[in-house]
């Protein structure tokens, strides 16, 4: 953890007004002793965080540093786009929306779009759900590999409620099923009396995977009002994913198979 710390401590010299540095300016800038500067600068050079000039030897940052830069931006740009057409959507139904990921076999809130209507399901950002038993969640996991998916599943078979998958095999069936059809939705599972529908997002550049989801009182909601979200919720997948490139999602025509909640 010290060599990690001091390698960061000279990433940290590097700025928009420092682009590359020289061996006496990083040692100025660090304080450190010129054995373990120069024994970190050939690691980080080694392993691609930085590049040395071979004429002028000076040091600036290397081709990982820029790969890895890249996808951070590449999250952001696809948690903003997201957010942005969620907020739209949210704005028109009147109910909440909410972009989120997996970690293992739970899905974590990252952004929330509160609705306009009286009766709102809010769960925070760092919220914590099985995603067995969400609309966004199974979304998320209908995208990833029976094996994947075997791996994140916890054995023994976790408590769900009665309306979610009670066993692997019965998720697997609900999972065959939205990546058959299309639809993924939720009711009665994480909260009683909330129903939810939701559709996974994958950036075509990076693969990350996103899940988003509208969520509303299940006797509050008319047929009519979750078949306008399952609407507006298709022409959002439609268009997040021509933008991101989702290998699934970006084409012309209806969402595939596992794209789009009921």
């Amino acid at each position: 953890m010290s060599a990690l710390t001091n390698a960061i401590d000279i990433l940290r010299c590097f700025s928009a007004a420092r682009p590359d540095l020289s061996f006496a300016d990083v040692m100025a800038l660090t304080g450190k002793p010129k054995s373990s500067t120069s024994r970190l600068l050939r690691s980080l050079r080694d392993c691609g965080l930085l590049e040395q000039d071979p004429h002028t030897r000076r040091y600036r940052p290397g081709l990982l540093t820029f790969e890895l830069g890249r996808l951070h931006r590449a999250h952001d740009d696809l948690l903003e786009l997201a957010e942005r057409e969620l907020r739209d959507v949210c704005a028109r139904t009147g109910h909440t929306g909410y972009i989120a990921v997996l970690d293992g076999f739970e899905q974590v809130v990252l952004r929330i779009a509160p609705g306009s209507n009286p009766l709102r399901v809010v769960n925070p950002p760092g919220q914590r759900t099985p995603a067995l038993m969400t609309s966004n969640g199974r979304a998320m996991l209908a995208r990833l590999s029976d094996t994947d998916i075997r791996a994140r599943v916890p054995t023994p078979y976790p408590k769900l409620p009665h309306n979610s998958p009670q066993t692997f095999a019965e998720l697997m069936a609900r999972l065959n099923e939205i990546r058959r059809t299309g639809v993924s939705d939720a009711a009665d599972e994480s909260i009683e009396g909330v129903g939810s529908q939701g559709f996974a997002l994958a950036s075509g550049e990076t693969g990350e995977l996103i899940g988003i989801a509208i969520s509303y009182s299940v006797q509050a909601t008319t047929a009519n009002e979750r078949a306008q979200v399952r609407k507006e919720l298709a022409a959002m997948a439609a268009k997040l994913g021509r933008l991101t490139g989702d290998p699934l999602l970006g084409y012309d025509g209806p969402p595939r198979s596992g794209a789009i909640g009921r």
